[in-house]
């Protein structure tokens, strides 16, 4: 269970997909007799398969593109394309720190504040005319105030009485830096009650995450006891299990001689990078302390090569988990990449809207075309290579959410599938 393990088997589906797409052809042009014999050559000449040498494309996001950079590394060969989009810090995942993720996430704080006032009273619930830093002040004296009392919310037809507290405005904030666009206005709502001292949206939210919650246990459940898996209900697509294993696989195991005090060291650390998330994102290391297994190959080389073609990596202005500079740190090891900087906040390119990146991605898939130019975004780390900027097409605050119709395209636009692709990748992940 290890990165290592599945580069390998990224290659091998290509390998096994190229064979199939041989046979395919050969299947389909058996019932199509009308076919010229140059034009049946041909198809057989761009469909036959390359043993040994299928090539790969790839767009992998967050963890994705530490996968991606380890097979460009281990196998750089068979890149035909590969976007590396939200670009986590590979020499640091690889040693098992989890420690230059959240340079830029209390940013999109502020930016909640910036986009409040842009969006009006219309479209923010926490609008104040004196401007962005009454917005946040106003915030920051909310979520004091429900540190020092919790709010207790009645009972409804469908849920039971809870009580809403700090650490639920802190779940908060852990996930709508993600998607600022699609969760910004909900968020709003949600602390605006909240300086009313009123926990109904946040406790309904609360249960959302939770969709198991104050469901009966199952017979399996009783069976194995408190605390066996079967006692926890899925939510969502991701299992955490199988993210713990291959985090504490990959990293070098060191965590298991980890004192108390050596833990909280670091997770002191961590947490003082981020006032919004940096105390839960230091327990992701929490369970390599007490994880024994060790894969049979973990990767532990350098992430610097000269791939087949070109590295594309991508990143926003403001990412809460894997920052831009990740973007330049990583594309120097990997000779001609190129940089795609989006202006906008969140995690990945998907959290945003812009037809810019989707374009330029695109093109690159089908084209090998590097966006910008040499030089393109010298002013930010200095980078030399490849690099273009791309502006966004809807900001937050402005009449967009998770449950909103689906926005007009663009003005000046004309590619209607591109931009609902887009929307709809944005509300389907995660």
């Amino acid at each position: 269970m290890s990165t290592a393990s599945v580069t390998r088997d990224i290659i091998e589906i290509f390998e096994r997909h190229g064979e199939w797409r041989e046979k395919e052809a050969q299947r389909l042009l058996r019932s199509m007799p009308s076919i010229s014999s140059n034009e049946r050559q041909a198809i057989l000449d761009r469909t036959a398969y390359n043993a040994g040498k299928e090539m790969v494309q790839y767009w992998g996001f967050s963890y994705g593109t530490i996968l991606g950079a380890t097979l460009s590394a281990m196998y750089p060969e068979r890149i035909h394309r590969a976007v590396l989009d939200g670009v986590a810090d590979s020499f640091d995942y690889m040693a098992g720190g989890w420690s230059t993720n959240l340079k830029d996430t209390d940013l999109t704080f502020a930016r909640l504040a910036e986009y409040c006032y842009d969006g009006g009273i219309e479209h923010c619930a926490i609008w104040h005319e004196d401007g962005p830093a009454v917005i946040a002040q106003n915030v920051q004296k909310t979520i004091a105030d429900l540190n020092e009392d919790a709010i207790s919310v009645p009972a409804t037809d469908s849920h039971g009485p809870a009580v809403v507290t700090y650490n639920d405005v802190k779940r908060l904030f852990r996930e709508i830096v993600y998607w600022p666009v699609r969760d910004f206005p909900l968020t709003a709502e949600i602390l605006h009650d909240l300086s009313e001292r009123n926990g109904t949206s946040l406790a309904s939210w609360v249960h959302e995450q939770r969709p198991g919650l104050g469901e009966p246990l199952s017979e399996q459940c009783r069976q194995d006891g408190p605390y066996s898996p079967s006692c926890f209900t899925a939510s969502g697509s991701m299992s955490w299990d199988a993210t713990y294993g291959i985090a504490c696989s990959d990293g070098p195991g060191d965590r298991l001689n980890q004192t108390k005090e050596q833990y909280r060291e670091y997770a002191n650390k961590i947490a003082a990078q981020s006032s919004l998330i940096g105390a839960s994102w230091a327990a992701i290391q929490l369970p390599c302390t007490a994880w024994h297994a060790r894969p049979h190959w973990r990767y532990e080389g350098n992430f610097q090569n000269q791939t087949a073609h070109p590295i594309l990596f991508a990143g926003n202005t403001i990412d809460p988990v894997t920052p831009l500079a990740n973007a330049f740190m990583m594309a120097k090891g990997f000779e001609e990449a190129g940089v795609l900087h989006q202006d906008s906040e969140g995690h990945c390119t998907y959290s945003g809207f812009s037809m810019c990146s989707m374009k330029a991605i695109r093109k690159y898939f089908q084209t090998g075309e590097l966006p910008g130019k040499q030089g393109g975004l010298k002013h930010l780390e200095g980078w030399e290579g490849m690099g273009a900027l791309c502006e966004t097409d809807l900001k937050p605050f402005q009449g967009y959410s998770a449950h909103s119709d689906m926005p007009e395209l663009p003005e000046g636009e004309t590619d209607q599938a591109l931009w609902e692709a887009m929307v709809g990748v944005n509300r389907a992940w995660p």
